[in-house]
């Protein structure tokens, strides 16, 4: 049978209540470092774990949080959570995971779901704009958050990146590096992420005085068959770019198969920069030039807002938004070039 609390009381001949504030790192709990010690090491030595059951009838709570994501195969998704999963855990929270495969009605039911199971908090990643299912969630008075795409921009709790600034930069790197037809795979324009890259895209060739063809603009979704195919159409056209900007890496790494399979070298004959940088990025052949976002802490950072709510009753729309960073690989650059970017990344990060 399990440990109970009574039991390591009396074998560390202290109260029941005190071990329960060590267990749960009561910062107001005032006792000697040498009983301190002694409980936790009997903790260890017992293996115990609280009855999360108990626990949360005590507190009204459930200790769960859920997420829900648009694509669980999705490398990007997978770091997301795990970022949600630490930050949760210290504070002795479960996370489940709903996956909706970008279905608003999938979405809608779980969301419905996960409510009627008296979950604590919701991250979720798989909103669109104008989302109705969101609405009803902020009218909910449950904590959660979105994450990476919004719905009514700045009226809900949001952890993400400035997509904007980081398509532009994806952009302004291929026009410096000598391109001028630049296409983009595009996301969808249902979603936040979708309508600002390619906001960036579209004003950082304005800025240069270029023109951004409306059939080098490609609608790619996020994964990589769609990558693929948007890729296929614009690489048959009588005139096909000469790079590419894609609205995420999957995307891009739809669009290196296709240049494989066409015989065309990467970058020589077709550049392509994609976004989120992905663990895979890195490992293209070659490296995939990319915007970087720091994914594991935008999950962690969006856990802190839902516990955050959880601990005040209050959900308030707070955002919190990283700055993307262009990293340089050979999908864009020569070998020789790619070390300078290194170089002076490492230097501005000694600064």
């Amino acid at each position: 049978m399990p440990t109970t609390l009574k039991e390591l009381a009396a074998r560390a001949k202290v109260h029941p209540s005190t071990v329960s504030r060590v267990v749960n790192q009561d910062p107001s709990l005032r006792i000697g470092p040498t009983t301190r010690a002694r409980i936790e090491a009997l903790l260890r030595e017992t293996e115990y774990r609280p009855n999360g059951v108990a626990r949360g009838l005590k507190l009204r709570q459930t200790l769960v949080l859920a997420v829900v994501i648009p694509d669980i195969t999705n490398p990007f998704f997978g770091a997301l959570f795990r970022g949600i999963e630490d930050g949760a855990a210290p504070r002795g929270y479960q996370v489940l995971l709903c996956n909706t495969d970008g279905s608003p009605d999938r979405q809608r039911a779980h969301l419905h779901s996960l409510i009627a199971r008296r979950v604590d908090g919701v991250i979720l990643a798989s909103s669109f704009l104008k989302d109705q299912a969101v609405r009803w969630l902020r009218h909910q008075r449950i904590p959660y958050a979105l994450v990476n795409r919004f719905s009514d921009e700045g009226l809900d709790p949001f952890v993400g990146s400035d997509d904007v600034i980081g398509a532009r930069l994806a952009t302004q790197h291929l026009i410096s590096s000598g391109h001028v037809r630049i296409g983009h795979l595009a996301g969808q324009s249902t979603v936040s992420t979708g309508v600002l890259r390619r906001r960036g895209f579209q004003m950082a060739m304005v800025e240069s005085r270029l023109r951004a063809e409306p059939e080098l603009q490609a609608e790619a979704g996020f994964v990589e068959d769609g990558g693929m195919r948007a890729t296929e159409r614009l690489m048959a056209l009588q005139e096909p770019p000469t790079a590419v900007f894609a609205v995420t890496d999957m995307v891009a790494v739809g669009a290196y198969g296709v240049a494989r399979r066409l015989g065309l070298r990467v970058p020589e004959d077709l550049a392509i920069v994609g976004y989120n940088d992905i663990p895979l990025a890195g490992r293209l052949i070659p490296g995939l030039t990319t915007v970087h976002v720091p994914i594991h802490e935008f999950g962690s950072a969006a856990a802190r807002l839902v516990l955050e709510q959880i601990d005040s009753g209050q959900v308030t729309p707070k955002r919190v938004v990283y700055a993307p960073q262009l990293v340089i690989r050979g999908s864009t650059a020569s070998g020789a070039e790619v070390l300078n970017a290194v170089n002076v990344a490492s230097r501005g990060i000694g600064e």
